[in-house]
């Protein structure tokens, strides 16, 4: 093709046909140009829907992502109710001075369980790590995740209030008075004790506090999987 157009370059040139030559010479330089604008078009192109093929997967990885998160959070949110209701029965139980209740040692144990939410955050460290957020291009579904992701390190903090009060008040006061190697016979005068009563009612104040975050923090989770959701079937349009 160089060849091709060298040849008619030089039969213009040595016939001095000056104006074809001209001529010639800028539908050559306009064939250049186009060349160039259709080669950045592809490139744009390709560069265009490799942006949105990177989107695609993040807008993806968070949706399963918290999906998986969603789950995990509904599982420690009906732990902690089951436990609710038994701290609140154990409350009944002393409020109305029945020591002698076979329950109290149950209810004990399920004071000692606690409740585990560990999200998972990888799809959120993968994207913070290499500054590509940006291809996330609605700002509000940006917000919606780095907001529901913040709240998740609230819920566990309550979680982590919670086991702490645990290990620096409830299980201090069962070593000192209950012996764990004869759990099945308790004692029901530390069961009197003021101040086993002061630690349910300790706990039963934190664990309210625990469910309230899960609950909060579940329905941002139901909300962010709804607006990812609608983002990813823009994607598959």
């Amino acid at each position: 093709m160089i060849n091709l157009f060298r040849k008619i370059r030089q039969k213009l040139l040595s016939g001095n046909k000056l104006s074809n030559y001209l001529l010639y010479a800028f539908g050559e330089i306009l064939l250049v140009v186009i060349g160039i604008l259709i080669a950045l078009k592809v490139n744009n192109w390709n560069e265009s829907r490799k942006t949105l093929t990177e989107a695609k997967t993040y807008i993806s990885s968070f949706y399963d992502e918290n999906i998986t998160n969603q789950e995990s959070l509904e599982s420690a949110l009906s732990f902690s109710k089951t436990a609710k209701t038994d701290i609140d029965t154990l409350k009944a139980i002393l409020l109305n001075r029945e020591y002698t209740d076979i329950r109290i040692k149950s209810y004990i144990g399920s004071m000692m369980a606690l409740s585990n939410f560990s999200p998972t955050t990888t799809t959120m460290e993968n994207i913070s790590a290499s500054g590509e957020f940006d291809l996330i291009t609605d700002i509000n579904l940006r917000k919606n995740i780095i907001s529901t992701y913040n709240s998740f390190k609230t819920t566990t903090k309550l979680e982590g209030l919670l086991e702490t009060y645990v290990n620096e008040f409830l299980t201090p006061f069962l070593l000192e008075n209950l012996r764990f190697s004869d759990f099945s016979s308790i004692n029901s005068d530390f069961i009197k004790n003021p101040i086993f009563e002061n630690i349910v009612l300790g706990y039963d104040a934190l664990l309210i506090q625990e469910i309230n975050g899960y609950e909060k923090n579940l329905e941002r989770l139901k909300q962010l999987n709804e607006n990812l959701s609608q983002e990813k079937s823009k994607y598959n349009d």
